[in-house]
């Protein structure tokens, strides 16, 4: 009877975990709308909400989902795809509960999903340079994304995300998200070359 009650509680604590999970995300959709944010954040968060979705009866470790919903994350969704890059399969919890075909079948959409992590990445990535005031702003601002970039994007068919990520220094996530301010100080940039430029003597002939 005890086990019995113990398989209960497991089950509805998983439950409870995978839905918080998009609780979360919905929240963080529910803060940007209301921040009116149309841009490459909202994109991420609709894509990682739509992901989680078609993963049935899957949970993250406790310390990982403290780390996403703990409302300390500059967004719950690059949050998750961060873990999701560093820790790949493992970062996934499937319920003992969930056995047979069920089990299968969360095992391969997790999979699924680790597998484009990379490509749902280089898409943020891409759209974050879009809004770049300088084609090179970001790599200027975080030398070791471009090497970072050139490893996911032609290194991801042969080599693992996981091993990709594993010599890699965790500021670099902090460095990315910061990008608003890192646009500021390009954008500062370019206006003091061009104000330098304006007032440049013109040559002699």
């Amino acid at each position: 009877m005890k086990l019995f009650l113990a398989l209960i509680l497991l089950t509805m604590a998983s439950a409870q975990a995978s839905t918080t999970l998009l609780m979360c995300l919905g929240n963080e959709e529910k803060r940007l709308h209301q921040e009116k944010e149309t841009g490459p954040l909202y994109d991420l968060n609709q894509r990682m909400s739509a992901e989680m979705v078609q993963i049935p009866d899957v949970t993250i470790h406790p310390e990982d989902h403290k780390n996403v919903c703990s409302g300390k994350a500059f967004s719950e969704s690059f949050k998750l795809l961060e873990l999701s890059l560093r820790k790949g399969k493992s970062l996934f919890i499937i319920p003992g509960a969930v056995t047979g075909l069920q089990r299968s079948i969360t095992q391969s959409m997790i999979d699924e999903y680790t597998e484009i992590s990379k490509e749902i990445f280089l898409s943020f990535m891409s759209q974050i340079q879009a809004l770049s005031p300088t084609p090179n702003c970001l790599y200027e601002e975080v030398p070791e994304l471009h090497q970072f970039f050139i490893e996911i994007k032609y290194l991801q068919e042969d080599v693992d995300i996981v091993k990709i990520m594993a010599g890699k220094d965790e500021k670099i996530f902090e460095k990315f998200k910061d990008y608003p301010r890192a646009f500021q100080r390009c954008s500062a940039r370019l206006k003091k070359k061009a104000k330098s430029e304006s007032v440049a003597p013109a040559k002699k002939p």
